[in-house]
């Protein structure tokens, strides 16, 4: 893909009607030219010197939040991709990624300042973002079904913490759609399409495919985190599914002991002691189950609870929801409540203030994950953010 050379278009402090903004910029270079041409440019805003490593860290939380990342060519320590995927994927994070120098973009649709001087870099940052997909374009099946035999389908990795000391305790894997014109596609985007279409265990065999390679690649088993893998109910109701689960863990060296088969309750359950006998039979194999997104909304939610869960998650809008509304929280409250005593983990979904961890923390949830711990993360990130996560002892 030809790079785009921010510094061919016009200068925007010509162009009538452009702001001029206060840039917040995260800055990865070792020439000194570029720290001084970079920093010259951003005389009204603030640049955070860093190395690639910090740098993947700061993009993998919320606050502080940047503009921009400025990376020198050849400085991202082996981590480009991963630098990328953070800096350019819709869910979440609003910073742009430019190139200072070179021209090896590594096939990715990336701004290039080719010029180490103030007005090149101050040129650049008055380009608009790229874009980041299109919300309004829904993927048709035929789409959808190219993209799976296309090898379109990726992972990302998202920590789960726990509240009373902080230690990591797994991951959740979360599908992408890699689309060749529309970017990184989110699961909202196309999962409901896919689910609606019958492709849905076909979509979970590729996934979990997915994850078991990156983690066994990236040697993330060496952590011991529990890997949480998501299955519709109407997948988890086939016998074959978790056969195949049994396959796939295996050819990958990784116990069942680690596995989470999450249900997604995109189907209303209707048929609770099939459900049960399949919970059981999991269990029996050595694995975990946990039931997603938990809120007043689920049909029969008692019924639910009285089935061999290990653990359940509380719906992300409503920990977001619970700070200003009383009766959310007293919900979550009596749920975590009802949960414990059925000796299931609770995890709180949308933790992304200390605030709400805090709330959390006082209603007993067990379980953090949320943009203030980490964003969904690149399989080769995981090991950075790690290791800054333990090497810190607060949110600061």
């Amino acid at each position: 893909m030809e790079p785009t050379t921010a510094t061919d278009r016009a200068d925007p402090s010509l162009t009538p009607g452009v702001p001029v903004v206060a840039p917040s910029l995260l800055l990865v270079c070792s020439d000194p030219g570029w720290s001084q041409a970079v920093h010259g440019a951003a005389s009204a805003g603030t640049v955070q010197d860093c190395d690639a490593r910090a740098a993947l860290v700061r993009l993998a939380r919320t606050v502080p939040s940047y503009s921009h990342l400025l990376l020198q060519d050849r400085c991202d320590d082996g981590l480009f991709d991963a630098l990328f995927q953070l800096s350019s994927e819709a869910a979440g994070s609003e910073t742009e990624m430019l190139l200072l120098g070179g021209s090896d973009v590594r096939q990715r649709p990336l701004n290039v300042i080719r010029i180490a001087d103030s007005r090149s870099v101050q040129e650049a940052l008055m380009v608009g973002p790229r874009q980041r997909g299109a919300p309004g374009v829904e993927l048709n099946l035929a789409e959808l079904r190219d993209a799976l035999d296309r090898g379109m389908i990726s992972a990302r990795y998202q920590p789960i913490v726990r509240i009373t000391d902080r230690q990591p305790v797994a991951l959740e894997v979360l599908a992408r759609l890699d689309h060749p014109v529309q970017g990184t596609v989110l699961p909202d985007r196309f999962i409901p399409q896919i689910e609606d279409g019958g492709l849905a265990a076909r979509l979970t065999e590729i996934v979990v495919a997915r994850a078991f390679a990156d983690i066994v690649s990236a040697g993330l088993t060496r952590h011991g985190l529990l890997i949480t893998v998501n299955f519709p109910l109407d997948v988890l109701l086939k016998t074959e599914a978790i056969k195949r689960l049994d396959t796939q863990r295996t050819a990958a060296g990784i116990p069942a002991s680690m596995i989470v088969v999450e249900l997604t309750e995109s189907i209303p359950v209707k048929d609770f002691d099939a459900l049960r006998t399949v919970l059981e039979r999991i269990r029996a194999r050595g694995y975990r189950v946990a039931i997603d997104d938990v809120g007043p909304a689920v049909p029969a939610l008692s019924e639910l609870l009285e089935l061999p869960f290990t653990s359940l998650k509380l719906d992300k809008d409503l920990v977001v929801r619970s700070a200003d509304e009383p009766a959310i929280l007293d919900f979550l409250r009596d749920t975590t409540m009802r949960a414990h005593a059925k000796g299931m983990q609770v995890v709180a979904e949308g933790v992304e203030t200390v605030e709400t961890w805090d709330r959390m923390d006082s209603i007993g949830v067990d379980g953090a994950q949320g943009y203030l711990v980490a964003r969904p993360l690149p399989a080769a990130a995981v090991d950075v953010w790690l290791d800054a996560w333990r090497a810190s002892p607060t949110f600061e």
